[in-house]
Protein backbone atom coordinates (compact mmCIF):
# COMPACT_ATOMS: atom_id res chain seq x y z
CA UNK A 1 0.00 0.00 0.00
CA UNK A 2 1.40 3.44 -0.88
CA UNK A 3 0.55 6.98 -1.74
CA UNK A 4 -1.18 8.01 0.97
CA UNK A 5 -3.63 11.14 -0.17
CA UNK A 6 -4.68 13.16 2.72
CA UNK A 7 -6.53 16.64 3.26
CA UNK A 8 -8.09 18.99 5.78
CA UNK A 9 -10.81 20.80 6.51
CA UNK A 10 -12.02 22.95 9.67
CA UNK A 11 -15.20 22.87 10.44
CA UNK A 12 -17.18 25.07 12.83
CA UNK A 13 -18.50 22.33 14.22
CA UNK A 14 -17.35 20.48 17.79
CA UNK A 15 -14.98 17.34 17.78
CA UNK A 16 -18.24 15.22 18.88
CA UNK A 17 -20.45 16.77 16.27
CA UNK A 18 -17.98 16.07 13.29
CA UNK A 19 -17.21 12.71 14.65
CA UNK A 20 -20.88 11.59 15.36
CA UNK A 21 -21.98 12.97 11.74
CA UNK A 22 -18.59 11.79 9.56
CA UNK A 23 -19.08 8.31 11.80
CA UNK A 24 -22.84 7.83 10.76
CA UNK A 25 -22.79 5.83 7.77
CA UNK A 26 -26.33 6.84 6.60
CA UNK A 27 -24.76 10.62 6.13
CA UNK A 28 -22.01 9.11 3.78
CA UNK A 29 -23.54 9.84 0.79
CA UNK A 30 -24.11 13.74 2.27
CA UNK A 31 -21.05 14.45 1.38
CA UNK A 32 -19.24 11.76 -1.06
CA UNK A 33 -21.35 12.23 -3.93
CA UNK A 34 -20.33 8.61 -5.78
CA UNK A 35 -21.25 6.93 -2.71
CA UNK A 36 -25.57 5.42 -3.39
CA UNK A 37 -26.44 4.16 0.39
CA UNK A 38 -24.25 3.06 3.34
CA UNK A 39 -25.14 1.41 6.73
CA UNK A 40 -23.36 -0.58 9.48
CA UNK A 41 -24.16 -4.55 9.05
CA UNK A 42 -24.98 -4.47 12.75
CA UNK A 43 -27.23 -2.76 15.42
CA UNK A 44 -25.53 -0.38 17.67
CA UNK A 45 -23.25 0.48 19.18
CA UNK A 46 -20.10 0.73 17.04
CA UNK A 47 -16.62 -0.11 18.24
CA UNK A 48 -13.05 -1.42 16.14
CA UNK A 49 -14.38 -4.53 14.29
CA UNK A 50 -18.43 -3.17 13.20
CA UNK A 51 -18.77 -3.85 9.53
CA UNK A 52 -20.29 -2.04 6.91
CA UNK A 53 -21.57 -1.89 3.43
CA UNK A 54 -22.24 0.69 0.90
CA UNK A 55 -23.17 0.75 -2.56
CA UNK A 56 -20.63 3.54 -4.21
CA UNK A 57 -20.58 4.61 -8.04
CA UNK A 58 -17.38 3.12 -9.53
CA UNK A 59 -15.97 2.90 -13.07
CA UNK A 60 -19.46 3.59 -14.15
CA UNK A 61 -21.50 0.79 -12.59
CA UNK A 62 -22.74 0.65 -8.44
CA UNK A 63 -20.76 -1.27 -6.68
CA UNK A 64 -21.33 -3.01 -3.23
CA UNK A 65 -18.35 -2.30 -1.22
CA UNK A 66 -17.49 -3.92 2.16
CA UNK A 67 -15.72 -2.39 5.07
CA UNK A 68 -14.77 -2.81 8.28
CA UNK A 69 -14.13 -0.53 11.61
CA UNK A 70 -10.38 0.04 12.58
CA UNK A 71 -10.10 3.08 14.95
CA UNK A 72 -13.57 4.11 16.95
CA UNK A 73 -12.50 6.97 19.09
CA UNK A 74 -15.49 9.46 20.05
CA UNK A 75 -14.54 12.90 18.83
CA UNK A 76 -10.98 12.07 18.56
CA UNK A 77 -10.41 9.19 15.30
CA UNK A 78 -12.34 6.94 12.94
CA UNK A 79 -10.87 4.68 10.47
CA UNK A 80 -12.38 1.61 8.12
CA UNK A 81 -10.27 -0.51 6.31
CA UNK A 82 -12.01 -2.07 2.95
CA UNK A 83 -12.52 -5.87 3.38
CA UNK A 84 -13.20 -6.98 -0.08
CA UNK A 85 -12.72 -6.40 -4.02
CA UNK A 86 -10.04 -5.79 -6.14
CA UNK A 87 -9.34 -2.28 -4.44
CA UNK A 88 -9.35 -2.00 -0.79
CA UNK A 89 -9.52 1.45 0.97
CA UNK A 90 -7.87 2.42 4.54
CA UNK A 91 -9.24 5.43 5.57
CA UNK A 92 -8.07 7.15 8.82
CA UNK A 93 -9.24 10.56 10.10
CA UNK A 94 -8.71 12.63 13.32
CA UNK A 95 -10.60 15.35 14.52
CA UNK A 96 -8.73 18.19 16.85
CA UNK A 97 -10.17 21.22 18.93
CA UNK A 98 -10.03 24.41 17.17
CA UNK A 99 -11.38 27.40 18.45
CA UNK A 100 -14.85 27.04 18.12
CA UNK A 101 -14.92 23.93 15.79
CA UNK A 102 -12.77 21.30 14.63
CA UNK A 103 -9.39 20.64 12.26
CA UNK A 104 -10.10 17.09 10.52
CA UNK A 105 -7.30 15.71 8.72
CA UNK A 106 -8.52 12.61 6.39
CA UNK A 107 -6.21 10.45 4.78
CA UNK A 108 -6.95 7.56 2.33
CA UNK A 109 -4.85 4.93 0.92
CA UNK A 110 -5.71 1.92 -1.85
CA UNK A 111 -4.36 -1.24 -1.62
CA UNK A 112 -4.90 -3.28 -4.67
CA UNK A 113 -5.48 -7.23 -5.01
CA UNK A 114 -4.98 -9.38 -8.22
CA UNK A 115 -6.45 -6.73 -11.14
CA UNK A 116 -6.61 -4.52 -8.55
CA UNK A 117 -2.68 -3.92 -8.46
CA UNK A 118 -3.42 -1.85 -11.70
CA UNK A 119 -6.71 -0.45 -10.98
CA UNK A 120 -5.15 1.20 -7.55
CA UNK A 121 -3.01 3.92 -9.32
CA UNK A 122 -6.62 5.55 -10.45
CA UNK A 123 -7.89 5.11 -7.78
CA UNK A 124 -5.14 7.12 -5.81
CA UNK A 125 -5.04 9.52 -8.50
CA UNK A 126 -9.25 10.15 -8.47
CA UNK A 127 -8.95 10.62 -4.44
CA UNK A 128 -6.28 13.66 -4.92
CA UNK A 129 -9.17 15.11 -6.98
CA UNK A 130 -11.83 14.05 -4.62
CA UNK A 131 -10.94 14.14 -1.12
CA UNK A 132 -10.32 17.78 -0.92
CA UNK A 133 -13.84 18.08 -2.60
CA UNK A 134 -15.93 15.80 -0.42
CA UNK A 135 -14.36 17.17 2.74
CA UNK A 136 -15.38 20.37 1.38
CA UNK A 137 -19.13 19.19 0.73
CA UNK A 138 -18.64 17.86 4.79
CA UNK A 139 -17.83 21.25 6.15
CA UNK A 140 -21.01 22.75 4.12
CA UNK A 141 -23.19 20.18 5.23
CA UNK A 142 -22.11 20.65 8.66
CA UNK A 143 -22.60 24.10 9.00
CA UNK A 144 -25.43 24.72 7.19
CA UNK A 145 -27.28 22.47 10.22
CA UNK A 146 -28.40 23.76 13.20
CA UNK A 147 -25.84 23.38 16.26
CA UNK A 148 -26.40 20.21 18.26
Amino acid sequence: MSGKTTAAVDIARSPQEVFGFLTDATHLPDWQPDVRTAAFDGPAPVTVGTRGHEVRHVMGADRTIAWEVTAYDPGRRYGVRGVDGPVRANVDVTFTPEGQGTHVEYGIAFEGHGVGRFIAPLARRNARKQVPATLGLLKQHLEAQPHG
